[in-house]
């Protein structure tokens, strides 16, 4: 069964389909913004083909990806690390060939939209604070600073033991606006807006609404023609946000089923389709190993005329990415940017003995 969605969502999606098609040299998916006459989408009975076109999209999470945090004594990997959601990783990842950079975004307390990934911030004496506690202010005064004469308080961050450990960069950047995003990111970079919002559920609904609204703002005033879509692990913050815009598509954010929350929207595949065909939204993006254990749910997913896109660190070997590709999966958000940029591409060309040789084999790792 095809899902029907607003039309001026429709008519998104469509041209979305039309770029996969028509510019394969180009390799770009087009999620441009369409003329709105309404602040709700409307009706429609019109429906979309996910299965039109086989191209990959790859995108750059948190820009080049994530940062990993060691416990003391750890040995770091030898691929250098970009500090995450910041200019310089967003631009790195869109010269190296990511179509769409991947990003969190959080509001202040006082209504400024802020790119950070994590349900707090620490700094220096190690006390976790959420976004919405801290004024633009207070957050740039911590990390790497704009004035390279100015020092910052120190980031900490919780490290894969759970330890808390001091979080560096070998290329340092410093933490930027939703504003500064749109203005200092090449323009040919489409962005995937995530909406981050804490992981427990804890958020009121006057609290989605007042982020939804300055995200929103900023989008209207700064996006300029820029390419984007919306995404969210919070069920609630993907209806409210589809029902306040129409112009661009919205994701819906799952594990998969490979963590139990209280929510039950939250805790399968199954359960993100009944989301996205209660708030007519436009895709789903699952954690990739629920994917690869069972290939099924991406025709699930497909049939009901959705998109699927998928994350994890799984993402970063080319046979996970080349798998997928050709179960239907419409797009990746992966760590190694150059690498499987490197093997999307080649799968849209004519197989040959070295190309087969390069599915079979892991990508070796190197910078973004």
């Amino acid at each position: 069964m095809a899902l029907t969605i607003g039309s001026e969502a429709v008519a998104s999606v469509e041209a979305t389909l039309a770029a996969l098609k028509s510019h394969s040299q180009d390799f770009v998916l087009d999620m441009s913004p369409v003329e709105s006459t309404s602040n709700a989408p409307e009706a429609s009975e019109d429906t979309i083909d996910t299965a039109a076109s086989s191209m990959l999209l790859v995108v750059g999470h948190r820009g080049c990806g994530k940062n990993k945090v060691l416990p003391s004594g750890v040995a770091p990997e030898a691929r250098a690390s970009i500090r995450e959601n910041t200019i310089t990783s967003f631009n790195l990842a869109a010269r190296n060939g990511a179509q769409f950079v991947e990003f969190d975004v959080q509001v202040t307390k006082d209504g400024v939209p802020i790119i950070f990934h994590d349900d707090v911030i620490i700094s220096e004496g190690r006390t976790p604070t959420h976004i919405g506690e801290l004024t633009l202010e207070e957050f740039r005064a911590m990390g790497p600073q704009s004035d390279p004469n100015k020092a910052g308080l120190a980031l900490f961050r919780k490290a894969v033991d759970g330890s808390i450990a001091l979080w560096t960069a070998d290329v340092e950047d410093y933490m930027c606006t939703l504003e500064e995003a749109f203005t200092q990111v090449e323009a040919t970079a489409g962005f995937n807006i995530e909406l981050k919002f804490d992981d427990d559920g804890s958020t009121t609904m006057e609290e989605l609404h007042r982020v939804i609204d300055a995200v929103l703002e900023d989008v209207r005033k700064f996006s300029n023609g820029r390419m984007i879509y919306f995404s969210s692990f919070h069920p609630d913050a993907v209806l409210i946000l589809r029902t306040k815009m129409s112009k661009y598509p919205v994701f819906f954010l799952t594990n998969g089923g490979g963590q139990t929350y209280n929510d039950a929207r939250r805790n399968s595949i199954e359960a993100a389709i009944q989301v996205c065909h209660q708030g007519n939204l436009q895709g789903i993006v699952s954690e990739v190993k629920p994917v690869l254990q069972n290939p099924a749910v991406v025709q699930l997913v497909k049939e009901q005329g959705l998109f699927f896109f998928t994350y994890g660190e799984l993402n970063n070997i080319g046979e996970a990415v080349v798998k997928q590709q050709s179960w239907g999966v419409d797009g990746v958000i992966v760590d190694h940017v150059l690498e499987m940029v490197r093997v999307a591409r080649q799968m849209d060309e004519p197989a040959s003995p070295s190309s087969a040789a390069m599915f079979r084999r892991r990508v070796s790792v190197a910078l973004c």
